[in-house]
């Protein structure tokens, strides 16, 4: 990693706001936001899970998926268990593994269209940042948007990580979304790290929200 410069740590702080900011309109709850020090070779952060979170400018932290028990089980019999979306486009290949996925209620299918979006919303953030237009697709080299689409294999249409990445793109265009992640950036450029109160700096959860579909 190079010296980080004030640029890239501006847009490494609107990353993570775009995160943030999506997971909390998706009703996922966000922990803390961190970003590294103007100038720094490197950094490393404590997370909650015990972990160390290396090779990164920043970092948002924010609540697991929770996945049904049955399938985590079914997972777990399989060999496998990828609790944060690796693997299911071969593990659910299986037809009990559809049939798995196609159990999941409404509310579910909801969480998981939010930590997708949510997970999107940062490359996506700064690419609005960077180049004035969020493009994200299938097969990207970017983790985040990988980890997304893996998600996606968790939802019935298999169009649904395009429609997911209309959405955040339509999302970020709304002028009180995109002020909201401005705001968040701007606290988190100041602060370096944003953990205590960090609930009132961010929009209250929309009901329903992410809905299935391309509308914002």
């Amino acid at each position: 990693m190079n010296r980080l410069t004030p640029a890239q740590r501006r847009a490494t702080c609107i990353h993570e706001a775009g995160h943030a900011v999506v997971f909390a309109l998706g009703g996922v709850s966000v922990y803390r936001l961190a970003v590294a020090d103007e100038g720094a070779e490197a950094w490393r952060t404590d997370i909650r899970n015990g972990r160390l979170c290396t090779g990164l400018w920043g970092l948002c932290e924010k609540a697991d998926l929770v996945l049904p028990r049955q399938f985590l089980r079914w997972l777990m019999n399989e060999g496998c268990l990828h609790p944060d979306g690796t693997g299911y486009e071969h593990l659910l290949a299986h037809p009990e593994g559809r049939a798995q996925i196609e159990a999941f209620t409404t509310s579910q299918q909801r969480e998981i269209r939010a930590q997708m979006v949510g997970l999107m919303a940062g490359p996506a953030a700064e690419q609005r940042f960077t180049d004035g237009e969020a493009r994200l697709c299938r097969g990207s080299a970017l983790h985040e948007v990988r980890k997304a689409e893996d998600l996606s294999w968790l939802l019935p249409g298999r169009d649904d990580f395009e429609h997911a990445a209309e959405l955040i793109a339509l999302t970020l265009r709304r002028a009180e979304v995109w002020a909201a992640v401005e705001r968040l950036a701007d606290t988190l450029e100041r602060a370096g790290t944003l953990a205590h109160g960090i609930r009132a700096l961010l929009p209250a959860a929309l009901p329903g929200w992410p809905p299935r579909g391309a509308s914002a």
